[in-house]
C-alpha cells in the first residue's frame, strides 16, 4: 500500500506545527503549577530517543527539573556508521557531545545505572547512590542474546566486533577488514527480526564492497539470512547486480541461511543443515533484545524480549510513572530505527507534559523514513505513516512508499544528498 494522499513534506510539517502549537498553549498554563511541586524527570539514555525526549521537555526546563543520566559523554550515532565502515566517513563525523550550552537548567550525570527501584521511585547507581524520579524515560538502546549461536560469545573480543551500538569498536572492525588479503571471503551472518535497523545487514555488506574494490582487492561477501526476505530486498538486487555482481551473494534461511554454529579457531560457520562455511572474516551480527537495564529491574512482561508500552503515553506496562522510548520497545509495526525514536520521543513528550497538567492526551501519528547507501554517491529509501488503531491499543501502518527500483544515477546520488541533508538537520538539532 502507497500512501499518496500527502507528501512526507506535508506530513512532517502537520506534525512541526502541532508541536508548536502545543508548547505555545501550554505554557501558561504551566506557569500554574506551584514552584513546591516541580516534577522531576529522570531521563536515562543519551541516544536519539533520550535526547529527542531532552530536546522538547527543555522547552519547559524552567518549570521542572530534568536530570540526564548517560554512561558515555560521547555518542555515536547507528545512522551512517556504516558509512565509516566503508570509508566514506571519519568515526568523529558521527561522534557527538551535547551543547550544555542548550540545557543550562538541566543536570547531567555520567553513570552507568545499575537498577531501577520502582517501589522507592528511584534510579540506583550503586548501593549507596541514587537518585529519585517523578517520572522515569528510559531510553538506554538494545543488549544482545547470548545463547543462541553455538560458540559465539558477544563479550569476545577476539570476534569481529559486531558494530551494532556506539561502544562497539568499529575501528577495528574497519582495520581488520582493510587487513584483509586478495581473494579473501567474507561471511555476514544476519539475525532475524527484530533487530536495530532492519537494512543495515545489506547496507554494510555493500559499503564493504565498495570499500575493498576501490583498494584493489577481490573479495567474495556471503551473506547467511536468517529470514526469507529483507526490507528493501529488489533494490537492494538492484544495486548488488550493477555494482557488485560477482562480489555479493545472499543465502536466505529456505536455503540455508540460518547459521547456528561458530567456531573462530577454524575460522568456520555452520548452517541449520549442518552445511559448513569457512571464512577468513566472520562477522555475527547478533540476535538482539531489549536493554539489560528491563531486565535487571523487572519492567519486562513475562517471556518478552522487548518492553510492552502504552502506544499513547509511552507509559511500560504495569509500571506507573515510567517511560521508555527507542529500540528497546515493541513498537508493533514501527521498525527499531533513529527516525522512529525520533519521531516516538516527541510524542512522549508531549503526553507527558500533557499528564503533569492534568489534561487528555493528543492521539498521536507517527513517521519513520530509512535510507540506505550501496556507495557514497546512491542511496534508496522507505518511508511508512502510522497511526493508533481503532482500540488505540497498537500501532498500525497506513501505507509506506519506496525508491523506485530502477531509479537512474542522478535520483541516487539525490536521495544519497536528501539522507546526508536528514542526518545532519537531526544531530544538529538534538547534539549541536
Amino acid at each position: 500500500m502507497v500512501i499518496n494522499k500527502f507528501s512526507r513534506r506535508k506530513f512532517l510539517s502537520n506534525i512541526a506545527g502541532n508541536l508548536v502549537f502545543f508548547f505555545l498553549a501550554n505554557t501558561l498554563l504551566l506557569k500554574r503549577l506551584n514552584a513546591k511541586t516541580r516534577p522531576k524527570i529522570v531521563i536515562v539514555g543519551l541516544g536519539i530517543g533520550g535526547a529527542t525526549c531532552l530536546q522538547y521537555l527543555n522547552k519547559i526546563s524552567n518549570l521542572v527539573d530534568i536530570i540526564v543520566v548517560e554512561k558515555q559523554n560521547e555518542y555515536q550515532t547507528g545512522p551512517l556508521s556504516n558509512l565509516v565502515i566503508g570509508n566514506i566517513l571519519k568515526r568523529e563525523e558521527i561522534c557527538f557531545k551535547i551543547n550544555k550550552k542548550k540545557y543550562e537548567k538541566v543536570k547531567f550525570i555520567y553513570e552507568n545505572v545499575s537498577a531501577i527501584d520502582v517501589k522507592s521511585k528511584s534510579v540506583r547507581f550503586s548501593k549507596d547512590l541514587k537518585i529519585n524520579y517523578d517520572f522515569l524515560i528510559l531510553s538506554p538502546g538494545i543488549s544482545y542474546k547470548n545463547d543462541i549461536l553455538q560458540g559465539y560469545s558477544v563479550t569476545d573480543k577476539k570476534n569481529v566486533p559486531h558494530c551494532w551500538d556506539g561502544e562497539s569498536n568499529i575501528i577495528q572492525f574497519k582495520k581488520r577488514l582493510t587487513d584483509l588479503e586478495n581473494n579473501s571471503k567474507i561471511i555476514i551472518s544476519s539475525p532475524d527480526y527484530p533487530y536495530r535497523c532492519p537494512p543495515a545487514p545489506y547496507e554494510r555488506a555493500s559499503l564493504i564492497a565498495n570499500y575493498l574494490g576501490k583498494l584493489n582487492k577481490k573479495v567474495k561477501i556471503l551473506i547467511l539470512d536468517s529470514k526469507n526476505s529483507f526490507t528493501k530486498q529488489e533494490n537492494y538486487f538492484r544495486e548488488w547486480k550493477i555494482n557488485y555482481s560477482d562480489v555479493i551473494e545472499w543465502i536466505p534461511r529456505r536455503k540455508g541461511g540460518k547459521v547456528t554454529f561458530y567456531d573462530q579457531k577454524k575460522n568456520l560457520v555452520k548452517n541449520s543443515d549442518g552445511q559448513i562455511f569457512r571464512g577468513d572474516f566472520i562477522h555475527i551480527i547478533p540476535e538482539q533484545k531489549a536493554a539489560n537495564i528491563f531486565y535487571d529491574s523487572g519492567l519486562l512482561n513475562e517471556g518478552k524480549d522487548w518492553c510492552q508500552i502504552n502506544p499513547i503515553s509511552f507509559e511500560v506496562d504495569h509500571f506507573k510513572d515510567i517511560y521508555a522510548v527507542g529500540d528497546s520497545i515493541d513498537a508493533w509495526a514501527m521498525p527499531k530505527s533513529a527516525f522512529s525514536a525520533n519521531s516516538q520521543a516527541k510524542v512522549l513528550a508531549i503526553n507527558l507534559i500533557n499528564k503533569i497538567l492534568e489534561k487528555e492526551y493528543v492521539d498521536p501519528v507517527f513517521l519513520n523514513t530509512c535510507y540506505s547507501f550501496s556507495k557514497e554517491d546512491r542511496a534508496f529509501s522507505i518511508s511508512a505513516w502510522y497511526r493508533l488503531n481503532v482500540k488505540k491499543d497498537k500501532i498500525i501502518s497506513l501505507g509506506s512508499s519506496e525508491s523506485n527500483v530502477n531509479a537512474n544515477n542522478s535520483d541516487r546520488k539525490l536521495e544519497a544528498e536528501h539522507a546526508f541533508g536528514w542526518y545532519e538537520t537531526m544531530v544538529n538539532d538534538l547534539f549541536i
